[in-house]
This record gives structure tokens, C-alpha cells and sequence, in this order.
């Protein structure tokens, strides 16, 4: 089985609106129904589960009634950091699955996700073991440690920028966590880097720009702009 893992455990505090961020309507649907509707669309994935933040779990339950989310099986609560939020996903699935399936995960403030993407992610685990969805750096990139001056280029043709998803077998979503609890490893920002750190390679599927994070107000414009550009070519 092949499972869409969404987490939307975070309160979003950078985009300052008065609801979470995967809550928040653009063009007459919340953003979290959006990034469900890919995994729903998709014929590769077979369920779905949703990380979510607490008291918000009824509310997403009764999106995914409205919206025809039929392929959405669990919910669990969020944690206090984006690590205890994956790991509560971990152990949801444990609870509900089988060690040889698939594990999507996805941030759901992503919720322009393509086929493309999630079909790369699923075959890169076949083949590699994990996926981990990125695009080419094209900006220069300067290092700094103070933040106000720089003397030194880094090389960008050899730096990628992470995306979500991020695709592992379930066995192996465990192991990385209880081998991290072993570790004292507890603030990891996401599953490539929490396999780095467990010395394990990880392989690339290629991403694209238009799969970005919702991160600051200005992201839901610019997801509008999106949608508006979709919906022209639909016509």
C-alpha cells in the first residue's frame, strides 16, 4: 500500500493570518483540502493520513466529507515540533499498516502537488529505498555567520533545496525514529535530514517551483495566481 502521510501539526506563526495556514480558504477551499485533493487524484496512492493539529482534527474530518476525500483513513494529533509531529505520524501508521508500505509525507501548506512528483517519489522508493524531492539552486549563494557581511561563494551547482514529499518504506519511518530516540536526536527539521544524520544516503526525484511552502502572507497570493493560471488553460 501506498500511503499519503500529510503534516499540518504547525500554527503557521510567520504568515500571521487568524487561522492555521493549512486552514486558510483560497478561492473558496482551504489549503489543506487542496494538498488532500492531489493524494486523492492520484492512482498510486491508496490512503491517506493526516497529522493535524490538535483541535483542528473534526474540523478536518468534516472537509474531507465535504470535499469527497474518500481515501482518508487516520488522523492523529501534531506534536510541539515538526520531529515529534513526524513522529506521531509514525506511530499512527505503525498502528495501521504493514512495514513494506510506502510512506508519502507531505507538508500540507504544499497543496499545489503534482502527479509528476508523487508518482517520482513512489518509484524512487523502489528503486533507492527513499525519495527525497528537490530542485536545483539557481540564486548565488553567499555564506555568512553574522548575517550582514559575507566573503566567501558557494558553489551552487552543487546545492539543492528541499521539498516535500519525502518517501521512505514504513519499516524504514521507524526505524529512523526509535534509532533518533536511541541517539538523543530530537530537533531534526525533516525525514532527509534525520536520515543524514542517522548516516544514511539519501536519494534525489525532482521537484519544481510551483510545489513551494506556503510560508508568509504573501504565499497565498501568489498560490491564487496559481490557481487562476490552472483554471485559464483548463478553459
Amino acid at each position: 500500500m501506498n500511503i499519503g502521510l500529510i503534516i499540518a501539526g504547525g500554527v503557521g506563526a510567520r504568515a500571521k493570518t487568524r487561522v492555521p495556514k493549512q486552514f486558510v480558504v483560497v478561492r473558496d477551499k482551504p489549503v489543506i483540502v487542496y494538498t488532500m485533493e492531489a493524494f486523492q487524484r492520484n492512482s498510486v496512492i491508496d490512503a491517506i493520513a493526516v497529522v493535524c493539529l490538535q483541535g483542528w482534527e473534526d474540523i478536518l474530518w468534516k472537509y474531507a466529507e465535504q470535499y469527497g476525500i474518500t481515501k482518508l483513513k487516520w488522523v492523529t494529533h501534531g506534536g510541539d515540533t515538526g520531529m515529534h509531529s513526524l513522529r506521531n505520524g509514525m506511530e499512527l501508521l505503525r498502528g495501521n499498516c504493514e512495514p513494506e508500505d510506502i510512506v508519502v509525507i507531505h507538508d500540507a501548506v504544499r497543496p499545489l502537488l503534482s502527479d509528476d512528483i508523487i508518482n517520482a517519489n513512489v518509484a524512487g522508493v523502489k528503486k533507492y529505498g527513499n525519495a527525497i524531492t528537490c530542485i536545483p539552486c539557481t540564486e548565488a549563494l553567499l555564506q555568512s555567520d553574522s548575517g550582514e557581511i559575507s566573503e566567501r561563494v558557494v558553489d551552487r551547482s552543487k546545492v539543492y533545496r528541499t521539498q516535500t514529499p519525502q518517501s521512505l518504506y514504513l519499516s524504514k519511518f521507524i526505524w529512523c525514529h526509535e534509532e533518533a530516540a536511541r541517539r538523543g536526536i530530537t530537533d531534526t527539521v525533516a525525514t532527509c535530514t534525520l536520515l543524514i544524520e542517522l548516516g544514511e544516503p539519501v536519494y534525489f526525484v525532482e521537484g519544481n517551483v510551483i510545489n513551494f511552502k506556503i510560508t508568509t502572507n504573501e504565499d497565498f497570493a501568489l498560490m491564487e495566481a496559481y490557481l487562476d493560471c490552472r483554471r485559464q488553460k483548463a478553459i
